[in-house]
């Protein structure tokens, strides 16, 4: 699990950090001037603004094809560990060495040599801003540092990501009266066939290439079963259809083939 110019862009970065590294008007650090630390940044951190596409779009795959996929989902920052930060993308997780200068942090070696970088909002939101230029143009990530009690830092993602990909109550259509809800800590409230679900991220799990969204749906009941559905969201975001998937004979790119609706679940409009 642990495997695992831009100049330009280094320079404006510890151009800002440079800029804000100013001290306290009494000549002391205070809580809005007081620039990133191990302490303040330890802990889990989700791409937030990842989620937010996802949630927009209905679709982990609309949120990459129409944005990017970030170079990492999650961070974690152990404050035990202050020169070093683990990152997860969903497959696996590694870990980077991090340096800091006031606001600005950089994540060494993250691809090829390059380092990603990160922006620390001491005095706003407290958020960070990931700058990745390793694969080419730069592309930016807004991080937010999570509240959920989180195993680790792709679970706290995990958790935001459920929160607004599938946030809501819904009844199954064709006469179904019971709520049914996907929680975000992966539960399924209501619905006989399931009672637990993991939405695919990246890597093997999208069976069907970028056809369809995968959904992993068990029962804790037989935990060693598994079924693996494709799932969309109509054009208005107020129904969502799990379809089964086919084996696919050419195994083209793709192992299996989007085939048939199992279940359809109409959302229920808040009051």
């Amino acid at each position: 699990m642990k495997k695992l110019a831009f100049l330009f862009l280094m320079g404006g970065l510890l151009f800002f950090a440079c800029k804000d590294d100013k001290p306290a008007a009494n000549g002391t650090e205070t809580e809005e001037n007081k620039p990133a630390n191990p302490l303040d940044l330890s802990g889990h951190w989700f791409a937030m603004d990842f989620c937010s596409r996802a949630g927009q779009y209905g679709s982990v795959l609309g949120a990459m094809n129409n944005s990017h996929q970030p170079y990492a989902y999650a961070m974690f920052f152990d404050v035990e560990n202050p020169d070093s930060v683990r990152c997860y993308n969903g497959e696996e997780s590694w870990t980077l060495p991090v340096s800091y200068n006031v606001d600005t942090l950089e994540l060494k070696g993250a691809k090829d040599g390059k380092s990603v970088f990160l922006m620390y909002d001491s005095q706003g939101e407290r958020g960070m801003t990931m700058f990745d230029g390793t694969s080419g143009r730069t592309r930016t990530t807004a991080f937010m540092k999570s509240k959920a009690n989180a195993a680790n830092a792709y679970m706290a993602f995990a958790t935001a990501l459920n929160h607004n990909l599938l946030g809501g109550m819904f009844v199954q259509a064709g006469g179904g009266r019971d709520t049914i809800q996907f929680t975000p800590g992966g539960f399924i409230t209501n619905f006989g066939p399931f009672d637990r679900y993991q939405i695919c991220t990246t890597g093997d799990c999208f069976v069907t290439g970028s056809e369809i969204d995968v959904i992993t749906m068990g029962n804790s009941k037989e935990p060693e079963k598994r079924t693996q559905f494709g799932f969309r969201y109509n054009t208005q975001m107020d129904e969502l259809s799990l379809h089964r998937l086919t084996p696919n004979p050419s195994n083209d790119k793709a192992v299996y083939t989007v085939g048939p609706v199992a279940y359809t679940f109409k959302r229920i409009k808040s009051n």
